[in-house]
């Protein structure tokens, strides 16, 4: 009989002599001793598939269900339950990302409709069949205006989301790019884009994401002009449900705009999968990431889609290829492309709306009670960040929960970032505030 592993002690011995070292652990070296498992794993006797259910039911009890208040890049919206139904269906569910969608009419419609959706949301050209998320959407978007302008600096806000600073950071390492980080000011939470002049002088792309990671909605317009002043590409990065009341990225003269896809359609996932969106202006569509679907007719005259751009590594020459790991995150581009197909325009206004109404009655009402005021004036959109008054941010954030809401994200000392969708029902704000007004009473 064959060995479950194919590979022998012998085997593995001649890689690892190849490889110049003495055992599997030293290909490791890199993470931390400490995280390392050391000893046998506690594992109980085997049970039966009936046992196994109820074990796990008895553990699901003890899970305590929070009221979400908390965003950062992953939102708490409502998500159609007939969403769920169709991605769950067999020939969406297997495909979840195509490596060989041009089979598969029905596949490829499904991408083409999706692309057609956020090109019209946000005003551009062209959208590619999606990215992983937007934090690599928004640095695949940097890479493909370095490829465009051949510079490699580019100037960034520094108010953009710090895990898409460390995404970014980490794509920009390879090719050796500068980055430039641009403040924001204290007061307002805006990016200074006065600074923005000297900071794009020999750069690539100025790359604002709007509304911020404070919430704060920047000055778009005129960190549009400066970027066509000095010629550099202008990368909007937005938060997909604002579009229902905000300006689309094309408004500002954005030539490359991307988001992270989650709050339409996709539950939080504990953090993933999501889905990057990724658009941009015709004329770089050769520079894009990614796949691209177009619609075509066949020698009867028929409607048919066909893979119009696979710029991937696997697909072409490797020195060309504009993106070495995406195909397309395709049931997740499914989901939103369901979502906006049930809400449409007046849907997505109403939920915009929703948003933006409960986060600016919660703040007002939190100010009214002294739970603390807000850290940054500038306008908001659903999103803002909180001064707690006589507590800090961890120890409200811990009582809050013993008490069985999520109130927002510590942002150090009292700062609190706190999140509104459309999804919290007015009694849930009106106890957030009750419980809030309490815990500090008893600070």
């Amino acid at each position: 009989m064959h060995p479950f592993i194919p590979n022998t002690p012998e085997d593995r011995e001649e890689m690892l002599k190849e490889l110049g070292v003495e055992s599997f652990k030293d290909l490791l070296r890199d993470i931390p001793e400490d995280l390392f498992f050391e000893g046998e794993l506690n594992l109980p006797s085997a049970i039966s598939e009936e046992e196994a259910l109820d074990l796990i039911k008895n553990i699901a009890r003890n899970n305590k269900v929070l009221t979400l208040f908390a965003g950062g890049g992953a939102y708490d919206h409502y998500v159609p339950v007939v969403i769920d139904y169709i991605v769950s269906r067999p020939e969406f569910y297997t495909a979840y990302t195509p490596y060989q969608a041009e089979v598969s009419q029905g596949t490829l419609q499904a991408i083409f409709e999706f692309q057609t959706m956020i090109s019209n949301l946000t005003g551009l050209d062209v959208t590619n069949a999606s990215m992983y998320d937007g934090a690599s959407a928004a640095a695949e978007a940097l890479l493909m205006a370095i490829r465009i302008k051949k510079k490699n600096k580019v100037v960034i806000s520094s108010a953009i989301n710090p895990a898409y600073k460390k995404v970014i950071e980490t794509y920009l390492d390879g090719p050796n790019a500068e980055i430039v980080y641009v403040n924001y000011d204290e007061y307002t939470g805006m990016t200074d884009v006065s600074k923005l002049v000297e900071a794009v002088e020999g750069s690539s792309a100025i790359l604002m994401q709007h509304p911020n990671y404070f919430g704060v909605l920047e000055d778009m317009e005129q960190a549009g002009k400066i970027a066509k002043e000095k010629g550099v590409i202008f990368i909007h990065h937005y938060y997909p449900v604002s579009l229902g009341l905000l300006k689309k990225p094309s408004d500002y003269g954005a030539d490359i705009a991307t988001a992270e896809g989650q709050p339409f359609g996709l539950h939080l996932n504990f953090g993933g999968p999501y889905v990057g969106l990724f658009s941009a202006k015709k004329e770089y569509i050769r520079q894009m990431p990614g796949r691209i679907i177009g619609e075509t007719v066949d020698l009867n005259g028929h409607r048919g889609y066909v893979m119009t751009l696979q710029t991937r590594e696997q697909h072409i020459r490797r020195e060309r290829a504009t993106s070495n790991i995406c195909s397309n995150q395709n049931l997740c581009a499914l989901r939103v492309l369901v979502y906006l197909s049930i809400y449409g325009k007046e849907g997505l206004k109403k939920v915009a709306k929703g948003c933006f109404g409960k986060a600016h009655y919660l703040l007002e009402k939190l100010e009214n009670e002294k739970v603390g005021k807000r850290a940054y004036k500038g306008a908001f959109f659903n999103e803002f960040v909180l001064k707690l008054n006589k507590i800090s941010a961890a120890e409200f954030i811990e009582k809050m929960v013993n008490k069985g809401i999520l109130p927002g994200i510590d942002l150090g000392e009292n700062k609190l970032l706190v999140a509104v969708t459309e999804k919290r029902r007015m009694d849930e704000l009106d106890e957030y505030v009750k419980l809030a007004r309490e815990i500090l009473k008893e600070s």
